[in-house]
């Protein structure tokens, strides 16, 4: 039994907030803080209780503390009639935070846990000590606002491209905090319909940060500069965009639950969820695509199969699977072939091109140059959450090139469209 005790704290509702969390397995404890300069208490509580679910690695059984009422019986009672409603209130309007609860009912399904409502200010230590991480999480966000509230320099994004197609992705003069880090300062970045593009960079580079911010799992500091345009829109909620973008990621397989049948790991893409719920309904038409798209995908055999007990290229093309259902224009790809043998490496690569055949935009994000197809021409790199240069393929994929990302000696061999590196 693990125990997690969370606590959220704001500065004038709205206005900069931070959370705390302490998770407690046996001996062992562990703290958590952030915050966000613009925000409200209640979010700030919700976040708490996400970041210390997400914190967690496997399955648990918990005991989760909060002294807010409006988390611990939204998520054990209001929750229900919410989702049964289609996120409406009783009295049919949108429920308040929709993003964070959907993201929380996600988190919670993985996990058998208990709610529990304490008095917060009231001498539990416990509460007392997640309330110091919450302001602490406060003084930061407010500290990081007073930093990048001054005279900020542009970053160019590249060289000029035709404005033909619309913009899928626009992210312009994005500052991003992961806890304590800022990842991305002034980080703009923009992708086009039709421009299939690659984020090339080490480890570190900042990459699974851009993948949370598409995602929504992270959010730029509200700057008066800042906007994140998602196929032209701004501020659009999270769940439908997603619905937009077919992604394939590390965080996904690692966090997908392991119990899930392959045909609703497939079926779950119509909703950007983590397995299948029983208020989620799905037609006829909807199964019988999850159908087509396996068979498609050569995994229609393994419907049945738990995802915990499908091999790593397997649970891949579930994934894969996952976010073709629902026919997106755009395919956001996180290292595909990693973990995979030659052969599914292979296998995995001609799956993808032609999706790319298909009319989909793609946009890889790797350190491996291998997994580049040839149709990908645009090249991003990306090290220390800034973009060194922004070009054709042809330009950026050189033993110079290369060996200055990486800090590291190599050499390019290129063959039939691909690339790989070797050591220089």
């Amino acid at each position: 039994m693990i125990d997690i005790y969370t606590d959220g704290a704001c500065s004038g509702n709205p206005g900069p907030g931070g959370w705390g969390v302490l998770v407690r397995a046996g001996e062992v404890e562990t703290e958590l803080s952030g915050g966000e300069p613009a925000t409200t208490n209640n979010r700030m509580e919700l976040l708490a209780v996400i970041e210390a679910l997400q914190s967690l690695t496997q399955p648990v059984t918990a005991r989760v503390y909060t002294d807010s009422q409006y988390v611990q019986k939204g998520i054990s009672e209001w929750i229900h009639d919410w989702k049964r409603r289609g996120w409406k209130t009783a009295s049919k309007d949108p429920v308040k935070n929709e993003d964070l609860w959907r993201r929380l009912d996600a988190l919670a399904a993985g996990h058998t846990i208990e709610w529990h409502w304490v008095k917060g200010h009231n001498g539990h230590p416990e509460n007392e000590r997640v309330d110091a991480l919450a302001r602490a999480g406060l003084e930061q966000a407010r500290r990081a606002d007073r930093l990048t509230s001054g005279p900020v320099i542009s970053v160019g994004t590249g060289p000029a491209r035709s404005t033909g197609a619309r913009p899928i992705l626009d992210i312009q003069r994005a500052t991003v905090y992961r806890g304590e880090t800022c990842v991305f300062s002034d980080f703009s970045f923009m992708l086009r319909e039709g421009e299939h593009a690659v984020i090339l960079g080490p480890n570190g580079a900042g990459k699974s940060t851009l993948l949370k911010l598409l995602a929504g799992g992270v959010h730029p500091m509200p700057l008066e500069q800042t906007h994140i345009r998602l196929f032209g829109e701004e501020g659009a909620n999270v769940w439908e965009i997603r619905k937009r973008f077919g992604c394939v990621s590390h965080d996904l397989q690692r966090d997908y639950l392991i119990c899930a049948d392959g045909l609703n790991v497939i079926l779950s893409g119509y909703y950007a969820s983590n397995d299948t719920y029983g208020y989620q309904e799905f037609s006829e038409a909807q199964v019988a695509r999850a159908h087509n798209v396996m068979k498609e995908l050569g995994v229609e055999s393994l419907a049945g199969r738990r995802f915990g007990h499908l091999s790593t290229g397997e649970q891949r093309r579930f994934l894969l699977g996952r976010a073709l259902v629902h026919d997106p224009p755009v395919l956001v790809l996180d290292e595909p072939t990693s973990g995979l043998d030659l052969k599914a490496c292979f296998q995995y690569l001609d799956l993808l091109r032609a999706q790319i055949g298909k009319g989909k935009t793609v946009l890889l994000v790797t350190h491996h140059l291998h997994e580049i197809a040839p149709e990908v021409e645009r090249v991003v790199l990306l090290k220390g959450g800034e973009i060194l240069a922004d070009g054709l393929k042809s330009q950026l994929l050189t033993d110079e090139r290369i060996s200055e990302l990486f800090n590291c000696p190599t050499k390019l061999v290129h063959a039939n469209g691909w690339y790989q590196a070797l050591p220089g």
